[in-house]
């Protein structure tokens, strides 16, 4: 029967790429602060346009009103 002997200096190719345990959660991390601040930019996206609607809104009605007491 023969023996294969493993070099314990041999890494998998996925390690060799410097993935450890501690880099995964680190990358974990970057991409949830990532979607984070996209979220927060659509988020202020989203308040922007809601804020313009509400100011073109209160234009149109201020636009009515002085009209009708332009005599």
């Amino acid at each position: 029967m023969s023996t294969v002997q493993i070099n314990h200096s041999t890494m998998p190719a996925y390690l060799n790429e410097a993935l450890t345990p501690m880099s995964l959660n680190e990358e974990l991390v970057r991409i949830r602060i990532q979607e984070a601040q996209r979220f927060a930019e659509e988020q202020r996206l989203a308040n922007r346009l809601a804020a313009a609607q509400r100011w073109r809104r209160l234009s149109r009605w201020a636009g009515r009103r002085a009209a009708r007491f332009d005599l």
